[in-house]
């Protein structure tokens, strides 16, 4: 599908992806001003505690290809792909926010990553965060609580500094806000005229992973807001042909890995939500502020509804809400090979779906290898073919 965006959003967004180029820099000038880094895979991974110790928070690389084969000297060929790219990474030093972190944070949402982590911490201090497997029973949230404060030892220890609940209240704040805009930019996306396409908002949403300042960044996205308020047609307005409005889940997707999403753009989709970990699924819930803010920060990353949850009721509410509020026509369930937690969920997420919302919903299941494209297109043509949009 040929790009609709208007030119003034195109150039308003062009600062964020030059964020990466930024953030390397501020890491490689980090040793010299004090500054610690923690590099982390993970939304479980508490962003506030780290920020709060002083340190920079760092996404680290794990959707690409080219370092898969280095990693499958050491692991098993048939492991999901995202965990040999991350290893693949690690190992060859190809990473360059890998090799800028003093602390990886990991945390067990598969038993594939649990196994991966005791190999990387040969070359890297690791601290992994056990998670339990049920989100609501109190022990379990005990046991998170104890997992969080855990961590925020270790950090106190790294950098030699008290993480206070009033610094934790800082940074929450500033995190709320900053998740707050890009809850907005993507709301806009449930316009009858979306702004953007849903490659585009796919880039936005990674680039806070490499947002070092928040209030910056915050700065950015007011300025993106007000470009998008003062161009978007108002509804209505447009003769633009009616593309069927689909809803992407699944597994995490980013540069690199985002195969899927182009295809359905490229032939005529348009990609109007993303529910996935590096999306919605991230930003759609506050911290709730607290005289015990460790506290409140656990229960709330605990909430958060990733297919390691069993069970895991709050994806399909989230995903049910979801299809309503963006007008969705069909779900595009896309997950990673041999990732059993989210090609299992499946089954569950399509029954429920098809029940509650009645829209039609397709599985993608593939790899970062382009060698399957061709194959994902037919199928993605021939679904948009029978989708009608409404």
């Amino acid at each position: 599908m040929k790009s609709t965006t208007h030119p003034a959003i195109v150039s308003a967004l062009k600062p964020f992806s030059l964020l990466s180029e930024s953030c390397q820099r501020q890491l490689a000038e980090a040793p010299e001003a004090g500054i610690m880094v923690a590099g982390i895979y993970c939304i479980f991974a508490p962003e506030e505690l780290i920020r709060a110790a002083g340190m920079i928070p760092v996404t680290l690389c794990g959707k690409n290809e080219t370092p898969i084969a280095a990693a499958e000297a050491e692991l098993p060929a048939a492991l999901c792909p995202l965990i040999k790219s991350s290893y693949g990474f690690a190992l060859s030093d190809t990473c360059p926010y890998f090799t800028a972190s003093d602390l990886i944070i990991g945390e067990t949402t598969c038993d594939g990553k649990k196994k991966m982590f005791e190999r990387m911490a040969a070359f890297k201090p690791v601290h992994v965060m056990q998670l339990p497997y049920d989100a609501e029973s109190t022990p379990a949230r005990e046991f998170w609580r104890a997992e969080v404060r855990r961590l925020k030892e270790r950090l106190e220890t790294m950098t030699h500094r008290t993480i206070t609940d009033e610094a934790l209240a800082i940074q929450t704040d500033l995190i709320a806000t900053r998740n707050q805009k890009l809850l907005e930019i993507s709301n806009l996306m449930a316009r009858p005229t979306p702004p953007m396409s849903g490659k585009e908002m796919l880039k936005l949403m990674e680039s806070r992973n490499v947002a070092v300042d928040i209030p910056a960044y915050i700065e950015m996205l007011d300025r993106l807001l007000e470009v998008l308020y003062a161009v978007m047609p108002q509804d209505g307005e447009t003769k633009e042909r009616r593309a069927p409005r689909i809803l992407i889940t699944g597994c995490p997707m980013g540069t690199g890995s985002e195969k899927t999403l182009d295809i359905i753009e490229e032939l005529g989709g348009r990609v109007v939500a993303q529910e996935n970990c590096g999306g919605l699924k991230s930003i759609f819930r506050e911290v709730k502020q607290s005289s015990d803010m460790t506290t409140a920060i656990a229960d709330h990353y605990l909430g958060t509804p990733c297919a390691c949850m069993s069970p895991n009721t709050g994806r399909m509410e989230l995903l049910a809400a979801l299809v309503d509020q963006f007008r969705v026509d069909a779900v595009v369930d896309a997950t990673l090979q041999n990732c059993h937690p989210y090609t299992v969920e499946h089954t569950t997420l399509a029954e429920t779906l098809e029940s509650r919302c009645g829209v039609p919903i397709l599985h993608v299941n593939t790899g970062y290898s382009p060698s399957d494209t061709e194959q994902i297109r037919v199928r993605v043509e021939a679904f948009l073919e029978m989708v009608e949009p409404g």
